[in-house]
C-alpha cells in the first residue's frame, strides 16, 4: 500500500475521531473565564430569574467574566445589589447592543451583581478557591506530591486541543467558541479573526477541567466558505497559575471554520493532514500490511 493510501486512512480516523468528540460545556464549572448575556427583552420585568444567561457562573480564582449585550436594550453590569447599591468590584457602566465588558480578574469570593438601568435582572459570580488538601498530614503530603507527578507526566500533541464553535454566524452576531484541551489545569492563550480583523483575543487563560468558553466580537459580515472565521490557540503549559508550567509550552494550533457547518474541530484535521503527510513523506513507512 503507497504513502497516499496510508495518509488518507489516517486522515479518516482524524474525521471519525472528530464526529465522535462530545462537546464541552459552554460554561464549565472552574473555567478561568465566563460569559454571560442578557436576555433579550431584558429591558423589560419578566425575565426573572434570567434576565443575565446564565444567571449563576463558577470561575476560578483570578478570572474573569465577560457581559455580552445582545439585547436590543443599552444595560450595564454593576457589582452589587438593588437594595444595597454598588458594592465596588466592578461597573460597567452602560454598554449599548453588540458591545461587551470584561470584569478585572476576581479573587476568591460571591458577587452579586445587577443592571443599574434595569434593576430587577440580577445574577451571581462564584469565584473559587482550587480544593486542596490542607491537613498536612503524611497521606496528605503524599497526596499532593502525587497530583504534582501525574500534572509534570501530562503529554500534549495538537491532536488533543478541539475547537468547537457556534454554527449560523451572522453579520452582527458574536460566536461561541469551546476549547477542549486534554487533561487538567491547562494554560492557553485564543485569538480569532474574520475577514483579516480580529474579533477575539484573550490570552493566560487557565482551566481545571481543560474546557473554557470564549464569544467573539460581533461579526462585520457573514462567516462563509470565502470569508471563514480563523481561531488559533497556543498552549502554554500545565499548571497552576503562579506555579511553574510544564509540558509543550508554545504549541500552536490553527483552525479555520465555516460556523454554518456545525461544531468544527478543524484543528485536529489541519494537523492530521500535515503530520501525517510529512511522516509518511519521510520515513516511507508501512503502518498497514499489505494487500
Amino acid at each position: 500500500m503507497n504513502n497516499k493510501t496510508i495518509s488518507s486512512l489516517f486522515v479518516l480516523f482524524a474525521i471519525v475521531s472528530i464526529g465522535m468528540t462530545a462537546a464541552p460545556g459552554a460554561f464549565a464549572e472552574h473555567s478561568m473565564n465566563a460569559t454571560v448575556e442578557n436576555a433579550e427583552g431584558s429591558s423589560m420585568p419578566g425575565c426573572e430569574p434570567d434576565c443575565f444567561i446564565p444567571a449563576t457562573v463558577t470561575i476560578g480564582v483570578g478570572g474573569m467574566v465577560t457581559f455580552a449585550n445582545n439585547d436590543t436594550a443599552a444595560h450595564t453590569s454593576t457589582a452589587g445589589t438593588p437594595a444595597d447599591g454598588p458594592s465596588g468590584a466592578w461597573d460597567s457602566s452602560l454598554v449599548m447592543m453588540g458591545a461587551a465588558y470584561t470584569t478585572p480578574a476576581l479573587d476568591a469570593g460571591e458577587y452579586p451583581y445587577f443592571c443599574m438601568v434595569h434593576p430587577w435582572m440580577e445574577g451571581l459570580v462564584i469565584v473559587e478557591e482550587e480544593s486542596h488538601d490542607d491537613h498536612g498530614d503524611e497521606h496528605g503530603d503524599m497526596k499532593d506530591h502525587g497530583d504534582m507527578e501525574e500534572m509534570e507526566m501530562q503529554t500534549l500533541t495538537a491532536a488533543d486541543i478541539a475547537i468547537d464553535i457556534a454554527d449560523g454566524a451572522k453579520a452582527g452576531e458574536r460566536v461561541s467558541i469551546d476549547v477542549t484541551i486534554s487533561g487538567s489545569h491547562v494554560n492557553y492563550d485564543i485569538v480569532a479573526t474574520h475577514g483579516g480583523e480580529e474579533i477575539l483575543n484573550e490570552s493566560d487563560n487557565h482551566s481545571h477541567t481543560g474546557e473554557g468558553n470564549h464569544v467573539t466580537s460581533a461579526l462585520a459580515a457573514d462567516a462563509s466558505d470565502d470569508l471563514p472565521i480563523d481561531v488559533t490557540v497556543t498552549f502554554q503549559g500545565f499548571g497552576i497559575p503562579g506555579d511553574e508550567f510544564t509540558g509543550p509550552i508554545g504549541l500552536t494550533s490553527n483552525a479555520q471554520a465555516v460556523p454554518e457547518f456545525g461544531a468544527i474541530a478543524a484543528v485536529i484535521l489541519a494537523v492530521a493532514i500535515v503530520s501525517i503527510i510529512a511522516v509518511s513523506a519521510k520515513s516511507r513507512l508501512s503502518f498497514m500490511p499489505r494487500i
